[in-house]
């Protein structure tokens, strides 16, 4: 084999080489899904102005939960995963900038594991999917 054939050689090998692993590695990793106790939440600031702290709990039988969201910027969306079943319900406070709370019971939608929570200025709407 002449010099040009054999470079060639020592760069499509371990080009082929990688490009087949990775291949591979993509096709046979598992796709991963929720558990089946888990929903997701969409929480957008549509106020106009950063909200200081979110607040979320929830509970179970056995089991009491906080998730809190710091410094939630006008027009930003945060998605959070909680370990709650869906259509229980959590409790949601917005801690606005002047002082004034915000809350609602939210989440009890038990036909969807994927909720929204959208904080105006005077309310929080509740709903399904994203915002």
């Amino acid at each position: 084999m002449n010099d040009s054939g054999s470079w060639t050689l020592w760069l499509l090998v371990p080009m082929a080489l990688v490009a087949g692993i990775g291949i591979t590695l993509w096709a046979t990793t598992p796709e991963l899904t929720l558990p089946e106790r888990a929903i997701i939440v969409h929480v957008q600031n549509r106020t106009g102005e950063t909200i200081p702290t979110v607040e979320i709990g929830y509970a179970n039988v056995d089991t009491e939960q906080h998730t809190t969201l710091l410094q939630l910027r006008a027009g930003e969306t945060r998605t959070i995963t909680l370990n709650h079943e869906p259509g229980l319900g959590y409790n949601i406070e917005a801690h606005l900038a002047d002082g004034r709370v915000l809350d609602i019971c939210g989440g009890r939608h038990p036909e969807s594991r994927v909720m929204r929570e959208v904080i105006t200025r005077d309310s929080i709407l509740s709903g399904i999917g994203q915002p």
